[in-house]
């Protein structure tokens, strides 16, 4: 007992060994501060004493690892520009080399051989060199910023924040890499502050510099002025500054952590999510890359720029977060994997729970012990927490502009991470607390050492306190650890050298033959505890864990099923998520609606499409059998993207019409939802446009007849209806008088569907119109006295003295014209004859002939044609 308790002692004592050094330091300053000994210059000057302390390399460290992760961004940054204009022309097709005319009189031709001017050559300098600076203060947190004036029109102002993801990676593993690679091993922490400062304000000086040097300038243009654009201000100048600091900081995160357990076991938790979300970023973006090499969509172009930025959206998709829009003067959208982001993410949330539950596991390989504090229930979420905000800031776009003239036009706005994403990764934090805590335990030593030595040599191990001795009978003089103390590894770092965790143990204790496991070497006895149980404070894995008990036929057996059944439950539970999801969005979501509802209007059902959609009072168009009668009704119907935002939904649509390509927008909205998933969607604005049908005054009232189907009739002069894509044949009837004929009507083109029908005059108007002259000749034919105000075609004679004798030799021909208005005017084209036999003044018996014409105007009244006047 003498030697275990010797032992114990210079286990305990050897700690304190290892901080002599520091007492003595401490020892010596103390005769410093006395009146005995005169005050040095240093012990007056503590920061300059820290300076001094900080070795020559260490300085040289935080320059270099400053400077060379901003140049590996830089590169990073003008590789992907390259690659983006790349792939960007090499999609566009081939370009047009025939000759253009130069636009304007003064300068030259874009086609001409002369040589750029200064300012050009300038400008396209500026762009090539200075668009990687500026991606790299983007990556810095920095914003676009841009503004300019046009003479007499006005002025305006835009910024951009997005961090291109794989600019700012590049930053960051190429300074911690050259950190670890220079720095010296024997800072202390105060030291370590300085030098991570130190190379903040590098980083933060070259950003700034280099932003606002190589600026992008335009060159001068006559009444136009566009001030230089860059991503310089307080966000990259703060974001640099952290960047850079940090970047030093995490190269060695266990000077951070002292002596305090709770910090490195924090720390390691973060190293695990951080493992996680990379290992996610990491595959997606290969998977992206194949995706678009081999299916070449249309965002392809942009995908070597913001491949990292994608990535990190389908990551926050795949931790059941969510992606979209707010601001810029449009109602926000969100899309999930339950709406909105497709069935097929369905598959990146399966690659979540998978890594989550590795996570778990290696967290608890980093732990190596049973024991956890309930302080753990709320460290793990915290920190899955902050990994998901550091998604948010990165996975994020503001835009904001301001454009001042006759009227000011502003506004703002976001896309990317939605913020409750952070939210969701907490919980995600809980569910790997849950595997480390239960799961683990009984898994891991069931694994085999060459798994877990691999797994330790990734994450790292945690630092286990020593705890005080426990008498194990009462008195001061027989003594064994509580528990296993630690390597001197780092909070974060692995096991020295590679190895698998070890936890030291003092050479000489050992624990008492009568009450000590054996299997359980240097772990304390309870009474009354079982021999080769496990103790609840003991590692599971590495020196000092119990070997698995052999398990019984029956136990083997039990352990089977159990882990066939809670397989079949997780791939049950992920089976129903992916079909339930597939089906939300691929059956019972607002794009297989809204292309059930084109489909129909293609195939003429306007029934099926009514049934689809909420039909308004003024859509007497969107019948079935008018459609069928349209031509060129819309082909080749394509969906595009969906858009929910709440119980609202917006689906964009092309569609071929003729030999033109139309497009579209229709808004759904969510009427219900059964059995908890079948969402029913119905169209609130279908896809028509409003057609206009205008007539003169005389058709007032005439049925509008479209596919021989009356639609309605002519109201104050109008007619108005929805109607869907297509080619109509409107026919306006008429009176027994006027019709308003038929005219083809093109719904869909990009002018608004319109038509004015003129009233045309019937052969009835004619003959009638020509009877009613006629007969007016025959009345006044009739007559004995005719003067001006009788509205007769001729009047007269002069010199006749008393009545005259009328005698019609011939009657006119007739012609009948009419307006839109209904008036009518009947015309002779050849003049009539009329014979007079009168006595003149001087009692002479008078004979003479003459000729007449007739332009009489008319109306119809009441249905019957009357004089006009």
């Amino acid at each position: 007992m003498s030697g275990g308790h010797a032992g114990d002692a210079r286990g305990r004592h050897r700690p304190l060994d290892e901080r002599g050094p520091n007492r003595r330091e401490r020892s010596v300053a103390r005769p410093a501060r006395s009146a005995r000994a005169p005050v040095s210059c240093a012990g007056r000057d503590p920061l300059g004493r820290l300076l001094r302390a900080v070795p020559g390399r260490d300085w040289v460290a935080a320059v270099v690892a400053a400077v060379g992760g901003w140049v590996a961004a830089y590169i990073v940054a003008a590789i992907s520009l390259f690659l983006t204009v790349a792939v960007a022309a090499a999609g566009s097709g081939p370009v047009s080399t025939g000759s253009s005319s130069g636009l304007g009189t003064g300068g030259s031709d874009l086609g001409s051989a002369g040589a750029p001017d200064v300012q050009s050559l300038l400008s396209g300098v500026s762009v090539l060199l200075g668009s990687p600076a500026q991606l790299v203060a983007l990556a810095d947190l920095g914003r676009l910023h841009g503004s300019g004036s046009i003479l007499l029109l006005g002025s305006g102002s835009g910024s951009v924040g997005v961090v291109p993801v794989l600019v700012l990676a590049a930053q960051v593993v190429l300074a911690v890499v050259l950190t670890r690679r220079i720095r010296s091993r024997v800072l202390a922490l105060p030291q370590l502050v300085v030098t991570a400062v130190v190379a903040g304000l590098v980083t933060t000086a070259v950003t700034t510099l280099a932003g606002l040097v190589l600026a992008i300038r335009f060159p001068a243009v006559s009444g136009v002025q566009i001030d230089p654009v860059h991503a310089v201000g307080i966000g990259s100048v703060l974001g640099s500054f952290v960047i850079g600091t940090l970047a030093v900081l995490l190269a060695r995160p266990s000077l951070l952590v002292g002596r305090s357990t709770s910090v490195a076991r924090a720390l390691g938790a973060l190293r695990v999510a951080a493992w996680q979300l990379g290992g996610l970023l990491v595959l997606l973006a290969l998977v992206l890359v194949v995706v678009a090499l081999v299916a070449q969509p249309s965002w392809g172009a942009a995908l070597p720029l913001l491949l990292g930025n994608t990535a990190v959206a389908l990551t926050a998709l795949g931790f059941l977060g969510g992606v979209g829009t707010s601001g810029l003067g449009a109602a926000g959208s969100d899309a999930s994997v339950f709406a909105g982001a497709g069935g097929w993410t369905w598959l990146v949330v399966l690659l979540v729970v998978v890594s989550s539950f590795a996570a778990g596991l290696a967290l608890a390989v980093r732990r190596n012990d049973r024991v956890r504090t309930t302080l753990d229930w709320v460290a793990t979420p915290v920190v899955w927490f902050v990994a998901g905000l550091v998604l948010f800031v990165l996975g994020t776009g503001v835009v904001s502009y301001q454009v001042t003239g006759s009227s000011a036009v502003g506004g703002s706005g976001s896309v990317g991470v939605t913020p409750w994403t952070p939210v969701v990764f907490a919980l995600w934090g809980g569910a790997v607390e849950v595997v480390a805590r239960y799961v683990a335990p009984v898994l891991l030593p069931r694994l085999g050492g060459g798994v877990l030595l691999r797994t330790a040599r990734v994450v790292g191990t945690d630092p286990v306190p020593a705890r005080p001795t426990v008498p194990l009978d009462g008195s001061a003089g027989a003594s064994v650890p509580r528990a296993p103390v630690a390597p001197a590894t780092g909070a974060t770092g692995s096991a020295a050298d590679g190895a698998a965790p070890v936890w030291a143990v003092p050479d000489d204790a050992a624990a008492p033959a009568a009450t000590a496991d054996p299997s359980q070497p240097d772990q304390p006895v309870e009474p009354g505890a079982p021999v080769g149980q496990p103790h609840p404070s003991q590692p599971f894995v590495g020196q000092g864990a119990p070997a698995p008990a052999p398990m019984s036929p029956r136990a083997k057996k039990v352990l089977v099923r159990s882990l066939v059944a809670g397989g079949a439950v997780v791939v049950v539970v992920v089976a129903g998520a992916i079909t339930t999801g597939v089906l939300r969005t691929t059956v019972w979501g607002p794009g297989p609606t809204a292309r059930s509802y084109v489909d129909a209007i293609a195939q003429g059902d306007a029934d099926t499409a009514a049934s689809l959609s909420e039909v308004t009072g003024d859509a007497s168009m969107l019948d079935s059998a008018v459609l069928q009668s349209a031509k060129d009704r819309p082909t080749d119907v394509r969906v595009g993207r969906v858009s929910t935002s709440g119980d609202t939904a917006y689906a964009n649509v092309t569609f071929r019409q003729g030999d033109a390509q139309r497009s579209g927008q229709i808004v759904l909205e969510r009427t219900g939802t059964s059995f908890l998933v079948k969402d029913e969607w119905r169209v609130t604005e279908p896809l028509t446009d409003r057609v206009t049908i205008t007539a003169g005054t005389v058709l007032e009232g005439a049925d509008v007849t479209v596919g021989g189907k009356k639609v309605g009739e002519i109201e104050n002069g109008a007619f108005t209806s929805l109607a869907y894509p297509g080619s109509y044949q409107v026919e306006v009837g008429g009176t027994e008088y006027f019709t308003g004929g038929t005219e083809t009507l093109r719904v869909g083109s990009s002018s608004s569907p319109y038509a004015d029908f003129e009233a045309k005059p019937t052969k009835q108007l004619e003959t009638d119109a020509e009877q009613y002259v006629s007969d007016l000749i025959d009345d006044c034919a009739a007559k004995t006295d005719i003067s001006y105000a009788d509205g007769c075609p001729w009047y007269g004679p002069y010199d006749a003295d008393g009545a005259v004798q009328y005698d019609v030799r011939s009657k006119p021909d007739l012609e009948v014209q009419s307006s839109g208005g209904g008036l009518v005017e009947v015309t002779s084209t050849a003049d009539g004859r009329i014979g007079y036999s009168y006595t003149d003044y001087f009692g002479d018996a008078q004979k003479s002939e003459d000729t007449f014409d007739v332009d009489v105007y008319l109306k119809v009244e009441d249905g019957k044609l009357v004089s006009a006047y």
